[in-house]
């Protein structure tokens, strides 16, 4: 069997970073993407600024929503929850790729922060993550 390599970066980014702090990260980042500014009553974020990128916007979109689904991975959460996301991606880069329309649509879609409720309520910020100890009582 072949051995996978992964950088070095990425495996002391990942090792290093608690879930408590990627989802305190997918929080912010859910917020710039989808309701960071305010206008005449109608909440967006750069989500829909980055479309105006013709194909490299909607792939960047796209990769900031991965990274939630890579978070409810480490979750663990129910099935239906990993085919919800990975709906509300795929509708929200397909409509992205339709100009002008697309633009729209993201205004009104916000997949990032239906993706972040749906993996915010499997988080028991309680839970402490690392090894158990063994007390040495029998």
């Amino acid at each position: 069997m072949k051995e996978v390599r992964q950088s070095r970066w990425y495996t002391l980014w990942v090792s290093t970073v608690s879930l408590h702090e990627h989802i305190a990260f997918a929080k912010r980042l859910t917020h710039v993407m989808d309701l960071k500014f305010h206008v005449i009553g109608i909440r967006f974020g750069i989500d829909p600024l980055l479309n105006i990128i013709p194909g490299v916007g909607n792939i960047l979109a796209a990769a900031t929503s991965f990274y939630l689904f890579w978070i409810a991975t480490r979750l663990k959460v129910p099935n239906r929850v990993y085919w919800r996301m990975l709906w509300n991606i795929l509708v929200d880069y397909a409509m992205g790729v339709v100009p002008y329309i697309g633009i729209v649509f993201d205004i009104f879609y916000r997949a990032n922060a239906k993706n972040f409720a749906l993996i915010e309520q499997y988080f028991d910020p309680t839970i402490i993550e690392g090894e158990v100890i063994e007390t040495g009582r029998a």
